[in-house]
């Protein structure tokens, strides 16, 4: 949480600091980043991501403590630092408005000697119990901007969009059902649901090789079976390699939390990735 606070408030003096020289600098197309003024960009890299999932499905770390939170990927020995590749697509349909879509994904899964019983429902994996767990979440994101103050070298947007949220966490093995029978057991919870977000997204350009950048969306509602909040930003630096060509670097944050009243799944969802990612971009 301590970190996301400082993300946050580096976003937002980003967008302070550049928003008064805004109406002040104007430069020529030749001096700028391309990506200032092209139609088309695209760009496909990795996201180096620390990542933190916790799920609630009426279970909870052990006898005594039900309708707690589970902290799935540490409980049963998953790697909580994937690398993740993600690609991003945006297109000037017009002078002032703008679309862009993003999508990331990661999947993992692992082989394990449980270290602490696992409750899930009304399956018990106790301590020392060989189990196979697997965790996949997928976000699709879908992004629509107005440039609303273009001052040359800055460019500031408001938008509006979607995520649609993928997600699947699954554990097998020797589990006790309702304190009576033992015997190999798999429990498996998934979920999809879209969270609309809004946005503000800000470009600087110092020089035709460099861009800075800076954006965050956010959103809390109501939507469907789902019930929660939605955080989405980067702060980012392109250097221009040629003419269509560069290379990114950005710190991404991404963070969604709520709870979850579907039929088979009637519990919360939390999902946290921060970590920088590097990409290759092309622009024309």
């Amino acid at each position: 949480m301590y970190l996301t606070n400082i993300f946050r408030y580096l976003l937002a003096c980003s967008l302070l600091i550049g928003s008064p020289a805004i109406a002040a600098e104007v430069a020529p197309a030749e001096d700028m980043h391309p990506m200032m003024n092209d139609k088309y960009w695209v760009n496909a890299g990795v996201l180096f991501a620390a990542r933190d999932v916790d799920v609630s499905v009426d279970g909870s770390l052990g006898p005594g403590t039900p309708e707690l939170d589970l902290d799935f990927e540490s409980s049963v020995g998953l790697d909580d630092t994937p690398d993740l590749f993600t690609t991003e697509f945006g297109w000037q349909f017009s002078e002032h408005w703008g679309l862009s879509m993003q999508f990331f994904r990661s999947e993992r899964s692992v082989n394990e000697t449980l270290q602490k019983a696992v409750e899930w429902e009304d399956l018990t994996y106790e301590v020392g119990v060989d189990i196979s767990a697997a965790s996949k979440v997928s976000v699709s994101r879908l992004f629509f901007s107005r440039r609303f103050w273009d001052g040359g070298r800055h460019s500031v947007r408001l938008g509006a969009g979607i995520h649609w949220l993928e997600t699947t966490v699954k554990i097998g093995g020797q589990a006790t059902l309702d304190d009576q029978t033992t015997e190999y057991r798999t429990g498996t919870k998934s979920a999809s649901f879209p969270v609309p977000n809004i946005g503000i997204w800000y470009r600087y350009s110092p020089s035709n090789r460099w861009l800075l950048s800076a954006r965050v969306d956010w959103f809390e509602a109501s939507v469907g079976d789902f019930v929660g909040r939605v955080w989405n930003g980067h702060l980012g630096v392109n250097f221009r390699l040629s003419e269509h060509f560069g290379i990114g670097l950005n710190y991404q944050l991404f963070e969604i939390d709520g709870r979850i009243r579907e039929t088979d799944w009637r519990g919360s969802f939390r999902s946290r990735l921060t970590g920088p990612n590097v990409h290759i971009t092309a622009h024309w």
